[in-house]
């Protein structure tokens, strides 16, 4: 009878195990795409349009696609403005140099001799298109870069997110007629994002106007050609974007540990300056796929059509709340956040002072626990004093150090240590004993997975 019971706990634990790995990466998942979708199909149409071969700016190619972006948006009958900007190797520097610090000197492979004209100099073109809304003085910004990697078609990076801009902009110049939008909508295309994001940095710089009515901006990016749109990058205090992305999105998925990990890759989007100048926002990445970024493999053959429908639904669903609602609410305080995916479709957001009180419950209830283990020798669950012990100093210590990441430790311990307090109760310490390890799971494995998935390239 022994026997079976502990072959039955053995499948419990098992089934356990692969129900918390599943939901794991379920959770980082992007959601099926709509194939019948007029819309998907007119952008995936686009995409196999425009991503046909590598158009790094400065080439012959960037300017078919520029060509094309174009009449497609006077088919609308909208009328685009056209900002342009050059510079030499030494300006872009220097202008980085002044904006980012010596930390961003631009390296020459980022500035290469095919892309300069004869004159030396690297000519760019930002395409922006503004749907007015009546209340004129807000809005809503996006922005997706038309240029590609040198060897790379760029379906992905970034032509998927050009593509859903246009779709979206499509979209509501057909509803104005019968819905006269609310806030302004602004789609910016921006070229040069690939040697340093040099179309992006003088635009921001040229029109400090608009930090004034832009109440959001969302960039769209890529290093990989599937997976889910995750934020991994947002503006300072972002709680009210962030709330914003989460209430509308379709799947919405961020880590705010990802911000640790890009800062020390000294990696520059176009979001990079938008960020530096005082707008308020999020950056947007698929991450899976890694080992086809800035290869001639980003095509539309690769890339993943949930992936795809990702991009466009959430696009849609953010210019459709801004083009209805009130966006006042973006105007107030915000505050630094903590932020991750908990199960799919649920994106966790706890306040910095939220998160350190977390963090302290469960560091306070994990000492109890071992004054009553050591002292009465009560509450011998089955985690062992020293994990627990190594889960209170990981705690402490990414507090300290880390804490838009300290949530992996504390949350577990919290979990843990609740566990054991339940022991009296045998079948809700089970159900807690579970909830720790599917816990640990939902937290740990999206982070491992995506590492691993970013390391491929």
């Amino acid at each position: 009878m022994k026997d079976i019971i502990k072959n039955l706990q053995c499948v419990y634990v098992f089934f356990a195990l692969a129900a918390g790995i599943f939901l794991a990466i379920w959770q980082i998942r992007p959601p099926p795409a709509d194939e019948s979708c007029p819309a998907f199909q007119r952008m995936m149409s686009n995409v196999q349009r425009l991503a046909q071969t590598p158009h790094p700016s400065g080439s012959a190619e960037i300017e078919v696609v520029r060509a094309k972006i174009i009449n497609e948006i006077k088919e609308m009958g909208l009328t685009p403005a056209i900002h342009k900007a050059s510079f030499t190797h030494a300006e872009a520097t220097a202008a980085h140099i002044e904006i980012l610090g010596r930390s961003f000197v631009l390296p020459p492979r980022f500035f290469p001799a095919p892309s300069r004209s004869p004159d030396g100099r690297l000519h760019l073109q930002n395409i922006l298109v503004k749907l007015p809304g009546y209340n004129s003085e807000r809005g809503i910004m996006f922005v997706a870069h038309y240029d590609s990697w040198m060897n790379s078609p760029g379906a992905a990076d970034a032509m998927v997110g050009v593509c859903a801009m246009l779709e979206v902009m499509r979209i509501h110049v057909n509803r104005k007629t019968e819905m006269p939008l609310l806030n302004n909508l602004y789609f910016l295309f921006t070229e040069g994002e690939e040697f340093g994001a040099l179309g992006a940095m003088a635009f921001v710089k040229e029109h400090p106007e608009l930090r004034d009515r832009i109440d959001m901006v969302i960039n769209l990016e890529a290093r990989g050609t599937r997976g889910g749109l995750l934020v991994y990058e947002t503006s300072p205090e972002a709680s009210s974007v962030l709330r914003l992305f989460r209430r509308v999105s379709p799947r919405p998925i961020g880590f705010s540990f990802a911000a640790l990990i890009y800062e020390r890759m000294h990696v520059r989007t176009d979001f990079t300056f938008f960020s530096e100048f005082g707008f308020n926002g999020i950056n947007l990445v698929i991450l899976e796929g890694a080992e086809f970024y800035h290869t001639p493999f980003d095509t539309y053959e690769n890339l993943n059509r949930a992936t795809a429908w990702h991009y466009l639904s959430t696009v849609l669903a953010l210019a459709d709340y801004a083009a209805n609602n009130s966006l006042d609410f973006l105007r107030e305080p915000s505050t630094n956040v903590v932020f991750f995916p908990f199960l799919p479709g649920i994106l966790v957001i706890l306040s910095f002072r939220l998160a350190y009180i977390l963090c302290a419950i469960a560091c306070l209830a994990a000492f109890v626990l071992i004054f009553f283990r050591l002292k009465y020798k009560k509450l011998k669950a089955s985690f062992s004093t020293g994990l627990i012990l190594a889960l209170v100093l990981l705690s402490i210590t990414s507090a300290i150090f880390i804490h838009p990441a300290s949530y992996l430790f504390w949350l577990p311990l919290l979990a843990v240590s609740a566990s054991a307090f339940l022991q009296n109760w045998p079948l809700a310490h089970r159900i807690a004993r579970l909830f720790s390890g599917v816990t640990a799971l939902l937290l740990w494995v999206p982070l491992v997975y995506l590492i691993w998935a970013v390391l491929q390239g």
